[in-house]
């Protein structure tokens, strides 16, 4: 818990970390994981990059954001090698 936190009260920290966690419960859960400590949740991620993790890219493509960041490198690297 963060000493800077001021306008909220401990009450608050445990019921958002106790949210947190059971969120990434469910999505253990949902891959099979056997987690022993389940504190372990409150920090980090649980998911990964990569292409069975990321259903989201798969369905939906890149955003269009991505799209343009990726189009410039290879505009970048097709400019470069003339």
């Amino acid at each position: 818990m963060k000493p800077q936190n001021k306008n909220r009260n401990k009450a608050y920290a445990r019921h958002q970390r106790k949210r947190i966690i059971q969120r990434k419960k469910l999505i253990a859960a949902q891959r099979d994981w056997l987690v022993k400590i389940e504190g372990r949740f409150a920090k980090g991620k649980v998911h990964c990059s990569c292409a069975m993790c990321s259903e989201k890219t798969k369905q939906h493509g890149y955003p269009k954001s991505q799209l343009i960041k990726m189009i410039n490198c290879h505009e970048q690297l097709f400019d470069y090698d003339y």
